[in-house]
């Protein structure tokens, strides 16, 4: 027993040893977190040690908010920070927008804003504080933007600024953000919310809580006339030693992922025992779908489309082609004005009359088409891939902003989206790749669907690389772009008006070149490839009897995007692809073959991408060149970051060093 308490007094002191040493850790730069109180070494620090590249950070960042009692009940929220400023490339940190929202109900407001720069004049501290006149406001349809910069800003100087944040809107909490676009020493948000509150709190990102507390407190709040004391739920959530957030390449959103606590009001139940509902189940959302007026009117106007779809399309039989056609009709004849959003700002009789519409309108209108031709078709609603996802579990129509419909011809599905002229039948566009939509079925029970693209999006060149005797080269090249890589050329050639803007555009190009001439064909039609040709001479190096020749032109990732050491989020490219380079070279004749680069296979763990370089001599004057790489994913887990960072190294290895080498014939020297 003796021998257990011991033991045990052990590991509770080493814990205790431990946790102290977190703490100390977490914080070596000995700063003030526990205030907004600045000290000297605050002024005096000139980096910040956990990351050296930063230009500025959040000593201290805490909030508090609270329900509070009375006539009408409004959540106040106090809120105060503490920044570094590290150098000049930090001053952007000293521009504050606190966003106020203006609803039906009233608009928020700020109290008591104060904010003040402290900094050093030799070894004493001084202050300058934010004058009145100094604050301003700017304001949109929902929002109005409280704007001002801190005072004399210099290099070293701390910022502390605070304000008290009222709002009548109590269905949702604002989301408190641990996680910024620069690093954070200590970040800390309490709440204290009437136990007859529930909301859905839920943490969002990737990193851990270094607190995360509840408590019930007594007698804490007065609610109507009753004379009793309710409790209040309490919460405590820190983090520290917080990194910046850093959008990555191929990075769906960062919404998805930055660390952050959000919000929403559940239900509240009343003194008198009766729930009030506030967040709803999808069941709930499906059926007030299927009921309301506006949404099912707008959903079965197919008499306002029964006159409009010409007679040569009506009358067709083969149903995919009809389909397509009235996806044409629609696309060509209806323009997205540019706008998102779901059911609201919709009307199909704006959209016929001008023409333009928002994402809604226009896919709505496809939707009617299709129903008064009597195919099988549902609306999609879901979200922008900068948007982030929407949550699943909850239904926050706030989440989605976009739709698109789901059309079932001769057993197969197809997704369109009438609202982009450059992508084909059964294809999204690349903004609406956001992994997953809800499928509204008014019959039966909605659904979730994916959101993945068929098949494999491909750039293929086809080369032909005849070397010249004073080592300068001809190319002809064709090149063909299928998918999303077709959708994308297609939008550059439409931007672009000359033949060398469309090459630099639509290729990653060597340095030393001359383009001849360039055409293209099918950059109108979506049901066919884009083809691409050019003719191009290329400078080679010739150094006394030998010519060094790099047989790839174009190439297909002039640098790896891939920078960081580790990376925590996933690689996401939307879809699947893939890339050949065939090149047949022809060299002269009076020169030999003496060197050409070594095959290579090159793959990425579970059979997810591969690189095959295949370089053949198939005569004495001719090679042929082969490189295929595939991406077999549309996402990548973050753990495949270093095999994929390092795959896509060793593809540019291979285009930018493969190196050809002819040595000029001994007799043709002799007769020189």
């Amino acid at each position: 027993m003796n021998k257990f308490l011991l033991l045990l007094l052990l590991l509770l002191l080493s814990s205790s040893i431990f946790a102290q040493e977190k703490d100390e850790s977490f914080n070596q730069q000995n700063f003030n977190v526990s205030n907004t109180r600045v000290t000297k070494d605050e002024l005096y620090a000139n980096t910040y040690l956990p990351d050296t590249t930063a230009n500025a950070f959040y000593i201290y960042e805490s909030g508090f908010s609270e329900i509070e009692d009375g006539r009408e009940y409004h959540l106040f929220t106090n809120y105060e920070a503490k920044i570094k400023i590290l150098n000049k490339e930090g001053y952007n940190e000293a521009n504050i927008t606190i966003p106020l929202y203006k609803g039906s109900n009233g608009t928020e407001r700020i109290h008591d804003l104060k904010a003040t720069t402290y900094y050093l004049e030799g070894s004493t501290i001084r202050y300058k504080t934010l004058s009145e006149s100094k604050i301003f406001k700017e304001e949109d349809e929902k929002y109005d933007y409280i704007k001002f910069t801190f005072p004399d800003l210099q290099p070293g100087a701390v910022l502390v600024y605070s304000y008290r944040l009222e709002t009548p809107y109590l269905f949702n909490f604002h989301t408190w953000w641990f996680q910024e676009d620069i690093p954070k020493v200590y970040s800390r948000y309490e709440t204290e919310i009437p136990a007859n509150y529930e909301y859905n709190i839920v943490k969002m990102g990737e990193l851990e809580l270094d607190q995360n507390d509840a408590d019930i407190k007594k007698n804490c709040f007065y609610g109507g006339q009753s004379q009793n004391a309710g409790d209040c739920i309490t919460t405590v959530y820190a983090m520290k030693q917080v990194p910046a957030f850093i959008e990555e390449d191929y990075l769906t959103s960062k919404y998805n992922y930055i660390s952050r606590i959000t919000y929403e009001l559940k239900q509240i139940t009343m003194l008198n025992g009766t729930v009030r509902k506030y967040t709803k189940e999808w069941k709930d959302v499906d059926r007030e779908f299927r009921t309301d007026k506006g949404i099912g009117r707008q959903l079965k106007k197919d008499r306002l489309v029964k006159e409009l779809l010409p007679a040569e399309i009506a009358g067709k039989d083969n149903n995919l082609e009809k389909a397509k056609d009235i996806y044409n009709f629609v696309r060509d004849h209806y323009k997205w004005n540019g706008e998102y959003g779901i059911f609201d700002k919709m009307n199909l009789k704006d959209l016929l009359k001008d023409h333009t519409g928002n994402v809604s309108s226009v896919n709505v209108l496809l939707h009617n088409f299709y129903i008064n031709e009597g195919y099988q078709v549902f609306p999609i609603i879901s979200a922008t891939r900068n948007r982030g996802f929407p949550k699943k579990i909850v239904p926050v129509l706030s989440d989605f902003n976009y739709l698109f419909v789901l059309l079932e011809v001769d057993g197969k599905e197809y997704m369109l989206d009438a609202t982009d002229e450059f992508v084909e039948f059964g294809q999204l566009p690349f903004r609406a790749l956001n992994q997953y939509g809800r499928k509204l079925d008014f019959d039966n029970e909605s659904s979730w669907i994916d959101i993945i693209p068929e098949g494999l999006s491909k750039i293929t060149y086809r080369d032909s690389l005849i070397v010249h005797e004073d080592g300068t080269s001809t190319l002809k090249s064709q090149q063909i772009f299928g998918g999303y890589h077709a959708s994308n050329a297609r939008r550059k050639i439409e931007k672009s008006s000359e033949d060398e803007a469309i090459l630099q555009a639509l290729n990653n190009i060597r340095d030393s070149y001359e383009l001849i001439h360039l055409d293209y064909q099918n950059e109108k039609n979506m049901d066919k490839e884009l083809l691409v040709n050019y003719e191009i001479k290329n400078i080679s190096q010739k150094i006394n009897d030998r010519i060094y020749l790099n047989p790839f032109t174009f190439l297909f990732w002039k640098e790896n995007p891939f920078k960081l050491e580790e990376r925590k989020y996933p690689i996401d490219f939307g879809y699947k692809d893939v890339y050949s380079a065939n090149i047949l070279v022809k060299t002269p004749d009076n020169y030999e073959i003496v060197e050409i680069p070594e095959q290579q296979i090159i793959g990425l763990p579970n059979a997810s991408g591969k690189i095959q370089f295949i370089a053949q001599q198939a005569d004495d004057h001719h090679l042929y060149i082969r490189l295929h790489v595939i991406f077999s994913e549309t996402m990548y887990a973050s753990g495949y970051y270093p095999y994929l960072k390092e795959f896509i190294d060793q593809l540019v290895k291979i285009q930018k060093q493969s190196v050809i080498v002819l040595k000029e014939k001994k007799d043709t020297l002799a007769e020189n």
